[in-house]
């Protein structure tokens, strides 16, 4: 059973081996909610890490909250991400 629903198995898999090539690419950090947003490449799925909590599956409007200037800070990665699920 998926711990993190709306998120695809290769980045749920990585809280469980943190293999590189599974990491969500770090979008940006927030001072605010003390943690960094990050992004699925494989599935879009938004995701938030703490420093003093479990990562958490975030919707686009949450990541947005946090970050909000994500689309520039999205375009300037340069990576094609894909549209997240809905819900996630």
């Amino acid at each position: 059973m998926n711990p993190y629903p709306g998120a695809c198995d290769i980045c749920v898999g990585y809280w469980r081996t943190y293999a590189d090539d599974a990491r969500a690419v770090t979008i940006g950090e927030s001072d605010e909610f003390m943690a960094q947003v990050r992004r699925c490449r494989f599935c879009g799925t938004y995701w938030e890490v703490g420093a003093f909590s479990h990562p958490k599956v975030l919707t686009r409007e949450e990541a947005l909250r946090e970050l909000p200037d994500l689309d520039e800070l999205e375009s300037a990665l340069g990576v094609d991400f894909p549209d997240p699920p809905s819900g996630g």
